[in-house]
Parts: C-alpha cells; structure tokens; sequence
C-alpha cells in the first residue's frame, strides 16, 4: 500500500528551495500542518496532498512510499 511519505515531502520541498512556511501558505495550510505531515505524525487529506504535489511542482505519486512489508511463509 502507498502512502503520504513526510520524508518525501521535506526532501521535494527542500530541492524546491522552499521553506515549510512558504509551502504551507501556497496550499492555504498552517506551517504546522506541514510540519506535522513532514514528521508522520499526520497525513493531509488526498485534495490537499494533490494541492502540495502541485504546488512543488511533482506528480502527487512522488510524494507516495510504498510501505508495503514483506510476508513470509
């Protein structure tokens, strides 16, 4: 199963040179919704996540992680 991934969105944000205030005013979210996402603690919801995925300028899957686990048998 994909996921929102905070360590996706810090690393998209920081190669797009902007601060988690600057993001957090482009997609109308508080600094620390952004925070919260970027830490795990919190996941935005899907118009939002899109909402972030656009204003980074990336396919919302770029901000997706696969935390599918192993199953052994």
């Amino acid at each position: 199963m994909r996921t929102f991934s905070g360590q996706l969105l810090r690393a998209q944000r920081a190669r797009c040179g902007l601060s988690a205030a600057q993001l957090a005013s482009q997609v109308g979210k508080s600094v620390w919704s952004v925070w919260s996402w970027e830490q795990g603690r919190a996941q935005p919801p899907i118009p939002v996540a899109d909402a972030v995925a656009d204003a980074l300028g990336v396919p919302l899957d770029a901000l997706l992680a696969d935390n599918r686990q192993a199953v052994s048998v």
